[in-house]
């Protein structure tokens, strides 16, 4: 619920933003033709006073858009202090126009009347094009550019005012209603754009990942080692494969069940994901078969050689911890077997069934061992590895 909350107003905060500037735009504009006509109806020092001061508020409403734009977060708390503020420069830009067209607002001078309710029902037009998205900062906005006007024509207590004013309150409820409408569209627009999303990442993730151990599948390893390949023979840096297979797994899914064995797998691939980077592979083939690929290793062999070794060492020492499956304390060991990109394959084909062959090398020498490929281990061999079943 709170990451739907944050991806709600992560939208909201994107949409607003990238209309704001367009907003900012008119804003200073019809503040600059607005001190252009009052020019003469007030002194200079007055007029020049109060177009800074919209400056200055569309400034900082305009750096606020910047910083976000530049320094995008999905952090829930983030995310809400950003519209706080978005919301508050809207409120203050709102109340500054209602209360300034409200002020200069001259009875008895009809071309001048027509101009300031010109400029609010633009600015109210430019509200509800702009902010509906979020409807705290249209109506707030829209509310107190209004209010202000209103109750200056409720105050002159004549006919004409009165009924300006009763058509004016009849505009602002008319506003508000439309406000709420689009609002309900926008949302409903984020809301299945949202669902869509979810369902093409689950989608993803049901063809891509491992149900179990949310570790990448068989498919998504071969598209990234594929990639890997590609890359290592650009830049001349070194990759290796890494095929765990875990000893006598059966016989803990014969004896204990299978959920037992599930909770172990389950258990193995956290403990793998803390022996790599980030930028390396961990995978689960099916059944207790794991592939860990690393990248970016030394170009000098010898060097490379030494990094896998470390990795896996720290693999078969992490992975000898004992596991606490529910309440039973249980052993596990895995067999490893490696295979280098280039020495040992250039196809994905190629690295894995080399690395099983090493695997396989791996149990016959005693299990809970590393074994690296060599190419007369496939004269040793037969059948081929993948054809034999060994726990």
């Amino acid at each position: 619920m709170s990451q739907f909350k944050t991806t709600i107003q992560h939208s909201l905060l994107e949409q607003l933003f990238a209309a704001n500037r367009r907003t900012l735009i008119s804003s200073t504009f019809i503040a600059i033709l607005l001190a252009y006509i009052e020019r003469n109806s007030f002194p200079p020092r007055l007029v020049i006073t109060w177009l800074s001061i919209i400056m200055a508020i569309n400034l900082v409403r305009y750096l606020i858009t910047r910083h976000h734009q530049r320094h995008a977060s999905q952090d829930i708390k983030i995310t809400s202090r950003r519209l706080t503020q978005f919301r508050i420069s809207v409120m203050t830009t709102g109340l500054f126009w209602g209360m300034t067209c409200a002020l200069i607002y001259t009875y008895n001078d009809l071309q001048h009347q027509t101009f300031i309710i010109f400029i609010l029902t633009g600015l109210i037009s430019a509200a509800i094009v702009s902010y509906s998205i979020d409807i705290v900062s249209a109506v707030t906005y829209t509310v107190l550019l209004l209010t202000p006007i209103l109750i200056r024509l409720l105050l002159e207590r004549n006919e004409i005012t009165f009924i300006m004013a009763i058509s004016g309150i009849l505009f602002l409820v008319f506003m508000l209603l439309s406000i709420r409408n689009i609002n309900r569209n926008f949302m409903e627009n984020i809301m299945l754009r949202h669902d869509a999303i979810e369902r093409e990442n689950e989608i993803k993730k049901l063809a891509f990942y491992d149900q179990l151990t949310n570790l990448p599948n068989r498919r998504l390893l071969l598209d990234r080692l594929d990639h890997a390949l590609a890359v290592s023979s650009r830049s001349g840096r070194r990759g290796a494969l890494l095929f765990l297979d875990l000893d006598h797994f059966k016989l803990l899914n014969d004896t204990l069940g299978h959920a037992m064995g599930d909770l172990l797998l389950k258990k193995v691939a956290e403990r793998l994901m803390s022996c790599v980077r980030e930028s390396d592979t961990v995978a689960r083939l099916g059944g207790d078969e794991f592939v860990v690929m690393l990248e970016d290793l030394s170009g000098n062999i010898s060097v490379a050689n030494a990094q896998v070794e470390k990795v896996a060492d720290l693999i078969i020492k992490t992975l000898n911890i004992p596991y606490i499956l529910n309440t039973l304390e249980h052993n596990s060991t895995p067999s490893i077997g490696i295979a280098f990109f280039g020495e040992h394959g250039s196809s994905q084909e190629e690295l894995l069934k080399h690395a099983d062959i090493a695997m396989y090398q791996a149990k016959r020498a005693g299990r809970n061992v590393v074994r690296h490929f060599d190419f007369s281990m496939k004269d040793v061999l037969n059948p081929p590895a993948s054809q034999t079943v060994i726990i």
